[in-house]
């Protein structure tokens, strides 16, 4: 049964209990009053009669005189002596089936011990009569109030569940597999209350599943693109290494057996290297961006940091022609030391691989707000306008064959994103094809 039936069903009894118990307790205060109103009347009718009896010449009159108020009032008439007993009587009770109830009073100028009274009998039936007309009456009232309790009930049970049914039909909804929008009621009560509330819980269920969804389409890409990535170097450095030893077999070896046997060795330790900073970077990205507590954030002097990274990533950029400048400055900021050297370090070491000639830069500079803005820069390739919003996603490569031939994992912009949310700040980038490329980020400067 839904809850608009009950709350009929429950309302319809409520009224219907009310209804019967005002009108039970209503029909026998009317039957009371009617009876001790009647009793009043006849009582007075009974002394009014006695000093009409008292009046008279003398008693041969009183039987003509009770005769006619008998057959005036419908009454029975009687005059009782002083023990009660009747010894004179005019007249009879309309309805003699009906009870009867009665008004005495004593005849004045009588002495205590001759004493009498008029008794004046009526009966009941007039008041059954008036009685059962507004016992109709009341079960009329009874019968259009419970069909307006209805009609109301139904338009006050229909208002109050609208809003359950709207959102008992969205959830059916979502569970069939649909996104709708939820219903959000602006009554002040506490069914809007509540349907606020459970409207809001479902919004956050749709999003919370949307990201599931989200998150097990990026699970599987990863996946299938770390398998990729994989195998390709494993494969590679099995082979080499299986024809180093055979030509390790193979006695005596000349020079030119010795110097391609130390080639295919070197080849495959790069590529055990890359598997080995591929799986680094892996689990880097995985405890950043699913590691949910806080990151420590302190005041970090940043020339020890550059210092570092110059002294790092100086020997590669000599092997490439390139230079390398720092525009370092006596700045902090806040934020947290390892994870500003991994963003650094990713940010400098795709601006060498990505270099032919020219110069790769890293500039530290204070900016009006406050904060303290790193930026690092070449005269590279570029990146095409096309791709700049995928950059950053893991493992996209714009250039697949020659980042991978440079030794490139693909995570290195994904992994610096991650630690700028760690940082509470986000890495921007403009770039045009041919013309190099600039990432920067702002951090709080240190409080000193």
């Amino acid at each position: 049964m839904s809850i608009r039936s009950r709350v009929l069903l429950i309302l319809f009894g409520l009224v219907l209990l009310g209804i019967m118990a005002i009108g039970g307790y209503s029909l026998l205060f009317v039957r009371d009053y009617l009876l001790r109103t009647s009793r009043d009347d006849l009582d007075r009718q009974a002394r009014y009669l006695a000093t009409l009896l008292v009046g008279q010449p003398d008693q041969e009159h009183f039987p003509a005189v009770m005769s006619d108020y008998a057959r005036y009032t419908g009454h029975g008439v009687e005059l009782l002596d002083a023990d009660f007993h009747p010894y004179l009587s005019a007249g009879t009770v309309a309805d003699t089936t009906s009870p009867t109830f009665s008004g005495i009073a004593p005849l004045p100028g009588y002495p205590t011990e001759e004493r009498r009274y008029v008794r004046i009998t009526a009966s009941e039936m007039e008041i059954r009569v008036t009685l059962h007309r507004i016992r109709i009456m009341i079960y009329v009232g009874i019968l259009g109030a419970l069909l307006l309790t209805v009609a109301v009930g139904w338009i006050v049970a229909d208002r109050i569940t609208f809003p359950i049914r709207e959102l008992a039909h969205a959830a059916r909804r979502i569970a069939g597999g649909e996104v709708v929008a939820l219903p959000h009621p602006k009554r002040q009560d506490e069914i809007g209350d509540l349907t606020q509330d459970v409207a809001a819980m479902a919004d956050r269920l749709q999003e919370d599943i949307r990201d599931l969804q989200r998150l097990n389409q990026a699970q599987e890409n990863f996946i299938a693109a770390l398998s990729h990535e994989v195998r390709n170097p494993i494969f590679s450095a099995r082979g080499y290494l299986e024809m180093a030893l055979e030509q390790s077999a193979a006695q005596p070896m000349n020079p030119d057996a010795q110097e391609q046997l130390r080639d295919h060795l070197q080849k495959s330790h790069r590529n055990l290297l890359r598997v080995h900073s591929l799986f680094a970077n892996m689990l880097l990205l995985v405890r950043l961006e699913f590691d949910h507590e806080p990151v420590e954030l302190m005041g970090i002097p940043l020339e020890p940091v550059l210092g570092e990274l110059e002294d790092t990533f100086s020997p590669l950029a000599d092997e490439r022609g390139l230079a390398l400048t720092f525009q370092a400055s006596g700045e902090s900021v806040e934020g947290n030391e390892e994870i500003l050297k991994i963003a650094l370090s990713n940010l400098l070491s795709n601006a060498i691989q990505h270099t032919g000639e020219g110069e790769v830069r890293l500039s530290v500079t204070r900016l009006e707000n406050g904060n303290v803005r790193l930026e690092v820069s070449d005269t590279g390739e570029g990146i095409p306008p096309d791709q700049l919003d995928q950059i950053f996603e893991k493992f996209y490569r714009i250039d697949k064959a020659r980042s991978r031939e440079r030794g490139g994992t693909g995570l290195g912009l994904a992994l610096v994103q991650q630690c700028m949310h760690s940082l509470n700040t986000e890495i921007q980038v403009e770039s045009a094809v041919k013309a190099g490329s600039r990432f920067w980020f702002d951090l709080p400067a240190a409080q000193t």
